[in-house]
């Protein structure tokens, strides 16, 4: 009996036993508290902390003024949209501020002080920089590579910008001159025919100079003759002898390369020497800009032609045009172009967010892979889902108000699509387009 009375105590104790481990005895109820806050610094650790600090330099004064508080704007438009969805993520230890917009006066002097202003005592990690290929080549050059800053610049288009020695850290949004000069030649053969003769007359920069040798070379390499080929110094107080060198001969028609601030004198010029057509006349895009062109006169003016890149059908174009209408300062035009700097802002971003980090070496890493495949497809009015897709650890492509951009090794965007454009009655339109790449 009393070995019976033991066995049953033993029972007991072992029961009890297990019952205390399954409901969980003290020891265990303290492992969820410490599980508890490993998850919360692991997550704490994981979750993005950075301030991005973006400065622009572009042309509020001199050649392509009439563009770039534009540019400015929808910077700052941009920079309103991603602190608006920062707040809707709740990611209040991100921040992307545009620190300054510095006027290079379209001068490349200026434009390097700036730059060296905005990353030396303002600390910036990525330029906006600029419009003007002349200005953007020695701010590349000598601020932002030897400083390790990334640079995008908006629409710079000199072919020479694919091939500078960057270490990476430059960006652009429109495509390359190598592209425009075929488009030239194209439009061009369309209007003469393939073995029409052409009269090239062009600015004597970055701009000028590379895409006036590309139209000659493609030009003479589809059966067309070049006749008079003309450039001009920009500084120049008058240009009456390069307009009667570039009005002479019987040409069927001209391809002139210029900026607004320079067609003023040299549009009345060609008009003064006779001869010269403007209905006859192919230019490019920083003619595109009809304010400009009304200030020209249309003795100058009238029936110019032109190629331009464009973001005709880009997945962003229509939804962004209405929101700089809505945001924009008053009084600030929509030249078509804006969409440049707006994506240049958003990129930046998307790329520090998924880097973790606004150190630009990071950056630099991460901006080809946002803006293109792999990934899911978003645009600007997405932002909200692309930066949930970065934090949920997977591939954003974005989608711009300029285009796909899809930045290939080079830092320009891997296509484009450009129009045909005809000045008339004081309105640009289009006459056609057409897409280069994929």
């Amino acid at each position: 009996m009393l070995a019976l009375f033991r066995l049953f105590a033993v029972v007991l104790t072992i029961l009890g036993s297990l019952a205390v481990t399954g409901c969980g005895g003290d020891d265990d109820e303290a492992a969820p508290p410490e599980e508890t806050a490993a998850d919360t610094e692991t997550a704490a650790a994981e979750a993005p902390s950075f301030e991005l600090r973006i400065g622009a330099v572009l042309p509020l004064t001199g050649d392509l003024a009439s563009f770039g508080p534009s540019q400015a704007e929808a910077a700052r438009i941009a920079i309103d949209r991603i602190t608006d969805a920062l707040q809707t993520a709740d990611l209040s230890d991100v921040s992307v501020e545009l620190v300054g917009v510095e006027d290079d006066g379209g001068k490349s002097q200026a434009g390097v002080e700036a730059a060296t202003k905005l990353v030396q005592t303002d600390d910036v990690q990525v330029l906006l920089a600029t419009m003007a290929s002349s200005v953007t080549i020695p701010i590349a050059q000598s601020v932002a590579t030897p400083n390790e800053i990334v640079l995008i610049s908006p629409t710079s288009t000199a072919p020479e910008i694919s091939e500078l020695e960057d270490d990476g850290y430059v960006y652009r949004i429109l495509s390359s001159d190598t592209l425009q000069g075929s488009a030239l030649v194209d439009a061009v053969a369309d209007a003469f025919g393939v073995d029409a003769t052409i009269n090239v007359g062009a600015r004597n920069d970055a701009f000028g100079t590379a895409l006036k040798q590309l139209f000659e070379d493609g030009w003479e390499e589809g059966g067309g003759t070049v006749g008079a080929s003309v450039s001009w110094n920009p500084e120049g107080a008058t240009f009456d002898t390069e307009a009667q060198q570039l009005a002479g001969g019987t040409p069927d028609g001209w391809v002139i390369i210029d900026f607004p601030e320079t067609f003023a004198k040299m549009g009345p010029a060609l008009v003064r020497a006779g001869g010269w057509d403007p209905t006859k006349s192919f230019m490019t895009e920083a003619m595109r800009n009809a304010d400009e062109l009304k200030k020209i006169g249309a003795q100058a003016t009238d029936g110019l032609r032109g190629t331009a890149p464009t973001s005709e059908d880009a997945p962003a174009r229509e939804a962004f045009d209405e929101l700089f209408t809505a945001e924009a300062k008053k009084g600030t035009p929509l030249t078509g172009f804006e969409g440049a700097s707006f994506d240049a802002v958003m990129l930046a971003f998307l790329a520090a967010l998924q880097a973790g980090s606004s150190e630009p070496a990071q950056i630099k890493e991460e901006l080809t892979a946002v803006s293109g495949p792999p990934g899911a497809k978003y645009t600007f009015e997405q932002l909200d889902q692309a930066i949930q897709a970065i934090l949920d650890g997977e591939d954003v492509d974005y989608e711009g108000a300029w285009g796909p951009i899809n930045f290939d090794e080079n830092g320009d965007p891997g296509s484009a699509i450009y129009e045909v454009w005809q000045f008339e009655g004081d309105e640009v339109g289009t006459i056609d387009t057409f897409t280069f790449g994929g």
